[in-house]
């Protein structure tokens, strides 16, 4: 479906979910494939099971988003590379009544921050048709109650993706955003734990597709956006109608 021979692919978060399936994609399409995210153990793993997968070597470094210091020397390390995604960090659902300051402030260091950062330091080392694509949510355009970081951080990184389309453009890069719904990843349980499948079944009766997402189906989005040099600008949901559900 895909060609990604002779280029690259650099995830920072590629240890599992999302991010992961993209990797995997991507090393299966013919690219050469660089992942980091923060805990060593998953990170180490998930390389040997990609390297398994693809019969080629994986370069990573763990390292937290939010160290920018940490992940401009491994973009730097990566050079050259042509495309750079960005699963983003999880938020905690959290009423806005029982929010406090830190807890808002390391929402937004790690879920738009660390992403933002990586793509303004990241540029000098990509190659003209290459991109960028970040990760957001379906909860800035649809809310849910507790989840008022999300939705905000989710909005401003969808705001700052039709501007950083146009900064980009003159390097000959793109900028995009996938912005999934409901999706069955490991996050759900660090999230949800076991009240995780009530939840999917909940949604499921809702959406208007029946069932939840995959990591795998956000990843082929972000192929598409990786493959398609026409598409720039664009947040694209992956979220089985949540948008349209009653």
């Amino acid at each position: 479906m895909f060609d990604f021979a002779g280029r690259k692919v650099v995830v920072i978060g590629g240890s599992y979910g999302m991010g992961y399936a993209t990797a995997r994609m991507a090393l299966e399409a013919g690219a050469e494939v660089a992942i980091a995210a923060r805990t060593p153990e998953k990170l180490a793993a998930a390389a040997e099971a990609l390297q398994a997968g693809g019969g080629r070597p994986v370069q990573w470094r763990a390292l937290s988003i939010e160290d920018r210091a940490a992940v401009a020397s491994f973009l730097a390390e990566c050079a050259p590379f042509d495309h750079l995604v960005l699963p983003g960090s999880t938020v905690r659902p959290v009423l806005y009544a029982d929010l406090d300051e830190a807890e808002a402030a390391a929402a937004f260091a790690s879920k738009f921050w660390g992403p933002f950062w990586a793509a303004f330091d990241g540029r000098a080392h990509m190659r003209r048709g290459g991109s960028v694509v970040f990760f957001t949510g379906v909860a800035a355009r649809r809310p849910v109650k507790g989840y008022v970081m999300g939705a905000c951080i989710n909005g401003a990184l969808n705001a700052a993706t039709r501007s950083l389309a146009l900064e980009f453009a003159p390097l000959g890069l793109r900028v995009n955003t996938i912005a999934p719904g409901l999706t069955d990843t490991p996050l759900q349980d660090i999230l949800h734990g076991h009240d995780k499948y009530e939840r999917y079944a909940a949604y499921s009766a809702r959406l208007p597709v029946g069932r939840i997402g995959t990591a795998e189906e956000c990843a082929l989005g972000a192929m598409f956006l990786m493959a398609n040099g026409f598409v720039t600008g664009q947040v694209v949901g992956i979220d089985g109608g949540h948008e349209c559900m009653p």
